[in-house]
């Protein structure tokens, strides 16, 4: 096991030096207007959120910006109770974080799946002009 082919040898070391190079890589918090980049991930307990329409939701975290959760399968309102279920850690980053289901006002237990499809990243000030708009309702 002491002797390895050239080949195998080479692989490791092209392994290694791609790890390094990985972890050397800076990482910016600027955009490129020289403002601040706005957090990628939202912390799910003690979201704000606001239904912008039938396919949109606004989760805000602390005032530091938040995320537009775009999701399919379900028709949102504004009147509707939203219930998020948090895969793995509470943070929401991509669609795969978190299920989101509707209950409408009494409707007791009964919950509407939908099916997160997306979600970006928006900076606070693009947070504090969406909630301010009206509900906008599409018909499908």
């Amino acid at each position: 096991m002491l002797r390895m082919n050239g080949k195998a040898i080479i692989a490791g070391v092209a392994v290694a030096g791609g790890l390094a190079t990985l972890t050397l890589m800076p990482v910016t918090t600027q955009a490129d207007d020289g403002k601040k980049a706005p957090p990628r991930c939202v912390n799910g307990p003690g979201i704000d959120t606001t239904v912008l329409d039938e396919e949109t939701v606004l989760a805000e975290g602390a005032g530091r910006g938040g995320v537009l959760i775009k999701v399919d399968g379900c028709r949102l309102t504004p009147y509707d109770i939203l219930v998020f279920e948090y895969r793995g850690s509470v943070q929401i980053c991509d669609p795969i974080d978190v299920q989101l289901s509707v209950r409408a006002n009494g409707m007791g237990h009964f919950k509407t799946p939908c099916f997160v499809q997306s979600v970006t990243p928006v900076s606070a000030e693009e947070a504090k002009g969406l909630r301010k708009q009206e509900y906008k309702r599409t018909d499908r």
